[in-house]
């Protein structure tokens, strides 16, 4: 009986912890693409806390680009707010893309981009979480 009891007692316990990085894995968007793929391609989120100097512990996206791209354009768009968009390269380049009183609540991140795994952490000028959408295409 006691055997029995420890065992119902190990399957609650594990379905909590399965459960648990099952939840973190959806909050972050795995993505491959390859050239010519169907576009455009447009994920939704909230606005983490990431700004151009401080990352969320997790990346809102995370894009790996199987093959050079000769043009790829990220677009953020944000119906409040004002977005940042900071994308963390292969290599440990960075590059971080922030709303201004021109871009609204609109904001684009283009050009050649090397075949690798891209981290991008979506935030907020004033720290408040908002809906976005992400779009990605290849035209110019």
């Amino acid at each position: 009986m006691k055997k029995t009891l420890k065992y119902w007692l190990a399957v609650p316990t594990t379905l909590a912890v399965l459960l648990t990085n099952i939840a973190g894995v959806r909050s972050q968007q795995q993505i491959a693409l390859t050239p010519g793929f169907n576009e455009p391609m447009v994920f939704t989120g909230t606005s983490g806390e990431s700004n151009c100097t401080q990352m969320a512990a997790t990346a809102s996206h995370v894009i790996t680009l199987g093959d050079n791209f000769s043009y790829l354009r990220f677009t953020v768009d944000s119906q409040s707010g004002q977005p940042i968009l900071l994308i963390k390269g292969p290599n440990g380049s960075s590059s971080c893309v922030q709303a201004d009183e021109f871009s609204g609540s609109t904001i684009t991140d283009s050009g050649y981009w090397n075949a690798g795994t891209y981290s991008l952490y979506i935030g907020d000028r004033t720290g408040n979480q908002h809906n976005y959408s992400l779009s990605i295409t290849q035209q110019q």
